[in-house]
């Protein structure tokens, strides 16, 4: 705590005597969700809607693994309430248009009834080189996992520091005149320090932002042992928080021996580049190209750089053709992308604004905390918390164990919080902006109500409408119709109109430029690699 006070004390120096822009954060939002039948309940079996624009090149709505998973992915902000707005302009949109197709969006982060593997249709991005690199990606994972698993949605939260924060984090670590080089590398160490302190401490996040304690039956048709129950066509984990973070959410056996470094960046793309590499005898016997059609990219154990789950990533916006590794190894860390946190079904946007301003505070409190590295037998006992915690947390008065020895959970979170409500105060009183004192107090509120935990909220409204299919129906109607009740703006509709046709024109263009067949693309493809 020593170390995060004088951190915040030479900050607050800072910014009074130096630089106020070192508290500016960029942030930019991914929200997943499926589309939906309204007449049936069913996931949609339509193609995504061309009013929508393609989902290949459109910058703000696209696509994740099915067709029918939608994703909304905002621009960087420099507030929360720009992040927010322009949620609500895409769903907004998004929602008008579906409702012409007699459809909706699903609130939850666990998918709706699938009847089976093929219920669920791959999405579709396209003739181009690239397009089709993307599908059968896709089809890897629908052969290496099965669909089921990937249509669970979830919110991604981009975040970075102001050159005003790096102009004090420096001066602070007595860093100064370096050269680009130098500080290229800086960034990228502290940007690893920061993933370091999340990994040690974001069960927390779990525990009160997870939203995943039930699902439908049809996601796991056999009984799991820290399942029970609800009515027949729901399990519910009785203290569950996330089952989407769970064991029993992405499930991948092949990764789970994968022991990724967060120590410093050349170890952890030397990681992800050797699994890339490493053939897998299982994904070996489903063979890559089977009688002239693809199955997966390659039978190693990671098809590409994103098939590594993780519930954080260092990131760096990447150029034409450029791997993500690439890119890192390059010019360094540029943001992290925040990949824990489960869709809020009770927001018609999938996320409250306070959560927002919470992430923020606790992200400035990962950076700014310790600087110490993490070995692997730490990271193995933090993930066995993490899943304890997406199982278990819901039992408060339950012993945890963090990797030091068995905790009262209910006491491990009390000092977070605090320790937190340092980083906040500080925020609110050296920006002006209350909210991310407010955010603070929401969470400390649910360490004293559990009913306020969004995990059993969420139960309460499967008790209430005798399931969790007929209770997320419910939700999905409501959100729809207050979107309804509010006519689109004439520039709003000419804006995505406009996006779309652009985006339908661009998708036409790269199919048209490609000069060699796929084969060939793939094979260079990875070798870059």
């Amino acid at each position: 705590m020593t170390t995060l006070k004088n951190a915040l004390n030479a900050l607050a120096k800072h910014c009074q005597q130096a630089d106020s822009s070192a508290l500016t954060f960029h942030r930019g939002v991914e929200r997943e969700a499926l589309r939906v039948d309204r007449a049936s309940g069913r996931i949609s079996h339509k193609p995504h809607p061309v009013a929508l624009g393609s989902a290949l090149t459109h910058p703000s709505i696209t696509t994740d693994y099915s067709e029918a998973l939608m994703e909304f992915i905002t621009q960087v902000h420099p507030s929360v309430e720009g992040v927010i707005s322009e949620l609500e302009d895409i769903h907004h949109v998004v929602n008008q248009e579906l409702n012409t197709h007699n459809e909706f969006l699903w609130p939850a982060s666990m998918p709706c009834y699938l009847e089976s593997n093929e219920d669920v249709p791959i999405a579709y991005f396209g003739e181009s080189n690239t397009g089709k690199l993307k599908r059968i990606y896709r089809e890897g994972l629908s052969n290496r996992y099965g669909r089921i698993m990937q249509c669970i949605a979830g919110m991604h939260y981009n975040f970075s520091f102001d050159k005003g924060f790096w102009r004090f984090l420096e001066h602070y670590k007595g860093k100064t005149n370096l050269t680009p080089e130098q500080h290229q590398e800086f960034q990228s160490d502290q940007y690893f320090t920061l993933i370091r302190n999340f990994r040690r401490n974001s069960w927390i996040l779990s525990w009160l932002f997870g939203a995943s304690p039930a699902i439908d039956t049809s996601f796991l048709p056999s009984k799991p042992n820290s399942l029970s129950l609800l009515d027949p066509k729901t399990w519910i984990g009785p203290k569950a928080t996330s089952l989407r973070m769970s064991d029993l959410g992405y499930q991948n056996k092949a990764q789970a021996d994968l022991y990724v470094c967060y120590n410093e960046v050349s170890t952890y793309i030397s990681t992800i580049k050797k699994a890339l590499k490493t053939p897998y005898q299982r994904y070996e016997e489903i063979g890559v190209k089977v009688e002239g059609t693809y199955k997966q990219l390659n039978s190693n154990l990671l098809q590409i750089e994103n098939e590594y789950y993780s519930d954080i990533r260092p990131k760096r916006v990447t150029q034409p053709g450029e791997h993500p590794s690439e890119a890192l190894q390059a010019r360094g860390v540029e943001y992290i992308e925040v990949r824990i946190m489960d869709i809020d079904p009770n927001s018609s946007i999938g996320m409250q604004a306070s959560t927002l301003y919470f992430l923020d505070t606790f992200l400035l409190y990962c950076m700014l905390n310790n600087d110490e590295q993490l070995n692997a037998e730490e990271c193995h006992a933090l993930r066995l918390a993490q899943q304890d915690i997406a199982v278990h947390g819901r039992d408060a008065e339950h012993l945890f164990d963090f990797g030091q020895g068995p905790v009262l959970l209910k006491e491990k979170i009390r000092t977070l919080l605090e320790e937190l409500r340092h980083v906040a105060t500080f925020l609110s009183e050296n920006t002006g902006n209350d909210a991310y004192m407010s955010a603070i107090e929401v969470q400390l509120s649910k360490l004293s109500n559990l009913s306020q935990l969004p995990s059993q909220k969420l139960i309460q409204q499967c008790e209430e409408h005798k399931g969790y299919q007929s209770a997320m129906l419910s939700l999905a109607n409501q959100q729809q119709s207050t979107w309804l009740k509010t006519p689109l703006s004439h520039e709003l509709s000419q804006r995505f109109a406009q996006q779309a046709s652009d985006s339908l024109m661009e998708q036409k263009q790269i199919e048209e430029s490609d000069e060699v067949d796929f084969d060939t693309f793939l094979t260079a493809y990875l070798q870059q690699q």
